[in-house]
């Protein structure tokens, strides 16, 4: 039931908000990538120090809300969380901006969950790399495809 919620809820954002082409740039670890690059939807594939990160439901959608302000949407296997993002160098890291519902889970997708979490929420690089969403906090690495 909470995945079909989940994918009604993204495909409903994607009609109604869609994702806008800007001459912004949004720069990431010194290089700058368009933040129209990042809208859609991402799902892992893999999360350092986790094997089959690619078998959970975790997903990342990024959706445009105007010309320089983004909605970061997800669910990380157990909860979900949310941010906006703005067209300026300050929107990553993300930190305080990021917030989650609280729900408890199984021990090992919990611990998944606040890997996940952590990265994104800490992470100075966020890059695109042979079309995949690569989020790095230094420590460790979430990798998303669309």
């Amino acid at each position: 039931m909470k995945k079909i919620f989940l994918i009604i809820t993204a495909a409903l954002s994607f009609i109604i908000f869609g994702c806008k082409s800007t001459e912004g740039k949004t720069k990431t670890s010194g290089k700058a990538i368009t933040p129209s690059a990042l809208c859609g939807e991402w799902k892992i594939q893999s999360l350092t120090g986790f094997k089959n990160a690619d078998q959970t439901d975790a997903t990342l959608s990024i959706i445009a809300k105007d010309e320089d302000e983004y909605s970061l949407n997800g669910f990380s296997g157990v909860n979900s969380f949310f941010a906006t993002l703005s067209d300026t160098p300050k929107a990553f890291p993300i930190g305080n901006n990021l917030a989650s519902t609280k729900m408890m889970g199984a021990p090992e997708d919990m611990a998944f969950e606040d890997e996940l979490i952590k990265i994104i929420a800490t992470s100075g690089s966020w890059k695109i790399e042979n079309r995949k969403l690569v989020i790095t906090n230094g420590k460790a690495s979430a990798v998303f495809v669309k």
